[in-house]
């Protein structure tokens, strides 16, 4: 990737622990798809609710020629109230979209 993945953390404490599972799970994507340019990944917790719990949302950013792929997954999709899990979540399907990008490519 040209640019390191930018990792921006919204209503959420940074956790060198996260951050390394982040970076693990965009290197995957790179395997998916080598000519991704650049990739950021959002970590929030848009509605703090003390009735639900904390509901964190993971969207990816991917950069590849001709196109940005946005993976958005937020507590109305899936209520997520670990934050690993909802990381796993927003990645497969970033990885689905990728996986559909490079087949679409190569149709052409």
């Amino acid at each position: 990737m040209k640019v390191p993945v930018q990792i921006t953390y919204r209503d959420v404490d940074q956790s060198d622990a996260l951050d390394e599972r982040i970076r693990f799970k965009v290197q995957k994507l790179e395997e998916t798809f080598d000519r991704m340019t650049s990739c950021h990944v959002i970590v929030e917790r848009p509605h703090a609710s003390h009735a639900q719990g904390n509901r964190y949302a993971v969207h990816f950013g991917i950069h590849v020629p001709g196109k940005e792929i946005m993976v958005k997954r937020d507590s109305a999709d899936h209520a997520h109230e670990d934050v690993y899990i909802a990381l796993k979540n927003s990645y497969q399907a970033a990885r689905r979209q990728l996986k559909e990008y490079v087949d679409r490519m190569r149709a052409h």
